[in-house]
């Protein structure tokens, strides 16, 4: 009882309830006491804290102190030597990456490839102005046999903070037996998604509307995308009232706002907006639809999307909004262009049972089949059975492995999946961070097992990296001969394109084994 009425009062004012957790990182000091025996250390950081925690451990005939070139930024210089000695037996080293660039000492010193430990360390603002990138720094150290074991010392804050932030990544050799501190895979996990820099850039972004556009005083944001007679066309949830408002009345939550289609020219830039009526909802005035995905199948468009429907039939009241009494259900419209019209055709059926809150379901299509992606970790597909009717038959249900996957935090649908080549669908998907921040990721779909075969380490998109925005969420790909342009959501209220050549993502592709656990042919 106290939980649901905490979760129902936090909802009312916009929070949500997470039961994650991430876990206590080990103290420097703890990794530095597992490694102590027999190990020496070699230090490349002349912070004199640093080399202090090292001395309260190590004893003095156990450590070099290595002073790199560059003083440090506070000018104060603790010991050190210009030259060290390679260690002849097992050995340790903490490397400022700041003052000694890895590359440059592994050059130097190639008997650092030896080390059973590498502490490497960094401000967080080497990684905000693109200076390091824990992609490629991780690429590089596996190619040399080390892995990423755990990050410490990582505290995300505002960007004007992160000079005096400085994380430790923990690297030990492939199938060295490690710390296995608590939820490490979270913390590694979590690095890599913010300190990498993300395919897509703010360069790449264009914002195209947000709050008070085309008369939407809470904004226009959450674009479906299809191409129709060559021209892109976005489909745009609007919302008449600003969030503060709804939340304090819930009629204004269901008044009826419609969909906004803007079409755009070119290069990108809007030639033609239209409201589309909304027609059959199921609940009446008691429902909503919002944040539309876009396919095309047999000739016709269409979309799948949310329907919101409130916990009583008949009109709203005026008083507090309450999401967490409503029901969110997937459903699907039939869009036609030249009517100007949304109209119901209704929810899928997957003869399975579902929960209260269904979303992030994807739909899309291969010349006569209709595919629904349920969910993408676990992987289950359903297939249509009897179109136009909307029954669904399940297809394939497997596990897959994810380079970004493995930490507890869900990986979620977020677009639907484009063709990108004869072979392959193009599709993205999620995690959210504590605090909203979402970190996607492009996979490709075999078009014959109908399975994910490839997905990128690097984020494609990423908040405050891709946009100057908290919260960024891609919701359509638009594939082309040379690039792919992606539309996304801004904060809650805004709509933004932005293009990455294909030749980047391309470049950024690893390989994933699936392990099929069911299917129906």
């Amino acid at each position: 009882m106290l939980k649901e009425f905490l979760r129902r009062i936090l909802s009312n004012r916009g929070y949500v309830i997470n039961r994650f957790d991430t876990g206590i990182p080990p103290t420097l000091a703890e990794i530095l006491e597992a490694i102590r025996q027999p190990s020496v250390m070699v230090c490349f950081d002349s912070e004199v804290r640093i080399q202090s925690e090292i001395l309260a451990i190590f004893p003095p005939e156990q450590v070099q102190f290595v002073t790199p070139l560059p003083p440090p930024a506070n000018g104060i210089t603790g010991a050190g030597q210009p030259t060290p000695v390679a260690p002849s037996g097992p050995f340790a080293a903490v490397i400022d990456l700041a003052g000694s660039p890895l590359s440059a000492l592994l050059a130097r010193f190639p008997w650092l490839a030896r080390a059973e430990v590498l502490l490497l360390r960094c401000p967080l603002g080497s990684f905000w102005s693109g200076e390091i990138d824990l992609c490629h720094l991780t690429s590089d150290l596996q190619k040399r046999g080390f892995g990423l074991e755990d990050v410490i010392d990582l505290t995300v804050g505002p960007q004007l903070e992160a000079a005096f932030a400085r994380p430790t990544f923990v690297f030990r050799p492939a199938g060295r037996p490690g710390t296995q501190a608590r939820n490490s895979r979270y913390r590694v996990n979590e690095a890599l998604a913010l300190l990498s820099t993300p395919i897509a850039q703010a360069r790449d972004f264009r914002l195209l509307a947000s709050r008070g556009s085309h008369g939407f005083a809470g904004g226009v944001f959450n674009p479906g995308a299809i191409i129709v007679d060559d021209q892109v066309r976005l489909l745009c949830r609007t919302e008449r009232y600003p969030w503060q408002q709804m939340k304090a009345d819930e009629s204004l939550y269901f008044a009826a706002t419609p969909a906004l289609l803007l079409s755009l020219g070119r290069n990108g830039e809007i030639t033609q907006t239209a409201e589309l009526a909304l027609s059959g909802l199921p609940d009446g005035p008691a429902s909503r639809v919002e944040d539309f995905r876009l396919f095309q199948f047999r000739g016709e468009a269409y979309s799948n999307h949310s329907v919101i429907s409130a916990s009583q039939p008949g009109a709203p009241t005026r008083g507090p909004l309450q999401l967490e009494t409503m029901q969110t259900r997937v459903g699907v419209s039939r869009l036609d262009l030249r009517a100007g019209r949304l109209t119901w055709c209704g929810v899928p059926d997957l003869g399975r049972p579902l929960q209260r809150t269904e979303k992030n379901w994807a739909m899309f299509a291969d010349n006569d089949r209709l595919f629904l992606l349920y969910s993408f970790s676990p992987y289950v597909l359903f297939a249509s059975r009897n179109w136009p009717g909307l029954e669904f038959a399940p297809q394939r249900e497997a596990q897959i492995a994810l380079p970004f996957s493995g930490d507890g935090l869900p990986v979620r649908n977020s677009i639907n999946p484009v063709s990108y080549d004869s072979d392959h669908w193009l599709h993205l998907v999620h995690k959210v961070y504590p605090g909203k921040r979402y970190s996607f990721w492009a996979v490709l779909i075999d078009k014959k097992t109908l399975l994910p075969v490839r997905s990128t380490v690097r984020p494609v998109v990423h908040g405050w990296k891709s946009h100057p925005a908290a919260i960024i969420y891609t919701c359509a790909a638009i594939v082309r001969d040379t690039d792919v342009m992606l539309c996304a959501g801004v904060d809650d209220c805004g709509t933004a394109i932005a293009t990455i050549s294909r030749e980047r993502l391309d470049a950024e592709w690893v390989a994933l084994t699936p392990t099929e656990t069911g299917s129906s042919k």
